[in-house]
């Protein structure tokens, strides 16, 4: 296989869950509850003139060589680029809550929440309208991302980068090929026993043991919920989790210490370049899908810079950049075409299933739906309490 054209990814994250995680709560309760009823409004703005761009996205999502290329494209004067978001519950606890609760204005033009939190955003008011007059590239956003209930139409977010929680594993320390989340699951399974990698997102690994369970996370009751919760409890009472993991699982399952894990498959992808014995499977009972996505957040500074941001993104030629760097699924119509006519490593990533997801494959993926808020900060609880008993991965 020739070499990547862009830096490969590191595989191990850059910053720790474990110290943002400690201590946060219930995805801050208390402020969420009190913003309650609040309505997201169209605000009038200015979209012309660029200033300096901030910009907060997850570790390792973006190849940084190429912020120079996009600060001279969209003609903003510096654009400061942080990877600090590090997760969705020190996301909106660090940084959303306490910079947009009050009013303010705050210290960033652009965050990357998951896609449910954006919709707590959107429903709060806590983010601008679209200024779609300077984002024409909005028109290759791909449909499929375009009929989630907390923004038909996507005129508050754009999706930067959506993937698949299934499951990774080593067929050699696994005693066999796993398929499903029953397998994943089997505490008969001595191979399994301690090595089993919980995934730290609570829709993500609650929506597998719904699945598990016959229930549908894409229309989660609370009972369902809860359910899948106790299986959980379940297993990490009978000692088969390992530990909790985020994009660490990958240093795990190359140590050793993890047999199997649920995982991401942008991840998984990055992971299998390097070394194609690990196996990442979409289970026989089917995977979570979700998407990371980019909202301008209320009284931003750089209102029309961060614009000219989504609008860079969703050139197909730069997000095929993008694609090749973090190899997780593209929402930008056109991407396949541009990575084939760049040749090499980037054109073979075209034909990738975790990055191009074919229409059997959709049609085994479940996006978490909704809650009521307080039945929804009950299960993000108790998820929270299970995590800290399990451990973080080192």
């Amino acid at each position: 296989m020739s070499p990547r054209r862009f830096p490969p990814r590191t595989l191990h994250p850059l910053h720790s869950r474990r110290t943002f995680l400690a201590g946060a709560g219930a995805l801050g309760a208390g402020a969420f509850l009190a913003s309650c009823g609040a309505s997201a409004a169209s605000s009038e703005r200015p979209v012309d003139g660029f200033a300096n761009l901030t910009v907060v996205n997850w570790a390792e999502y973006l190849p940084l060589d190429l912020l120079p290329q996009i600060t001279e494209d969209i003609g903003s004067r510096t654009i400061d680029y942080r990877e600090e978001y590090v997760d969705n519950v020190s996301g909106f606890d660090e940084i959303i809550a306490p910079q947009l609760g009050d009013g303010g204005t705050p210290n960033f033009d652009l965050i990357v929440p998951t896609q449910w939190l954006a919709g707590r955003m959107i429903d709060r008011g806590w983010a601008e309208a679209l200024p779609l007059e300077i984002i024409p590239n909005h028109v290759n956003l791909d449909p499929r991302f375009m009929t989630n209930d907390f923004d038909r139409g996507s005129r508050f977010q754009m999706p930067w980068q959506g993937g698949m929680t299934g499951i990774s594993y080593d067929p050699a320390e696994t005693n066999g090929e796993i398929s499903s989340i029953e397998q994943l699951f089997d505490t008969t399974n001595s191979a399994l026993r301690g090595r089993v990698g919980l995934i730290g997102e609570m829709r993500e690994a609650v929506g597998l043991a719904m699945l598990a369970n016959g229930d549908d996370p894409a229309r989660p009751t609370f009972d369902a919920a809860s359910a899948g919760v106790d299986l959980l409890i379940d297993l990490a009472g009978a000692g088969h989790f390992q530990s909790v993991v985020f994009d660490d699982f990958v240093g795990e399952l190359t140590s050793g210490r993890l047999a199997a894990t649920m995982a991401w498959s942008g991840q998984a992808a990055a992971l299998q370049l390097d070394s194609p014995q690990f196996e990442f499977v979409i289970p026989d009972e089917g995977a979570i899908s979700w998407f990371d996505t980019m909202v301008i957040p209320k009284n931003a500074v750089a209102f029309a810079a961060a614009a000219g941001w989504m609008n860079w993104a969703y050139d197909p030629v730069n997000a095929a950049q993008i694609s090749a760097f973090n190899l997780y699924v593209c929402p930008v119509l056109g991407t396949q075409d541009a990575l084939r006519s760049l040749g090499g490593f980037e054109a073979t990533l075209a034909d990738n299933p975790l990055i191009f997801p074919d229409t059997e494959t959709r049609n085994r993926l479940s996006t978490w739906g909704s809650l009521d808020l307080d039945a929804e900060l009950e299960i993000e609880a108790r998820f929270d309490a299970l995590t800290e008993q399990i451990g973080f991965a080192n």
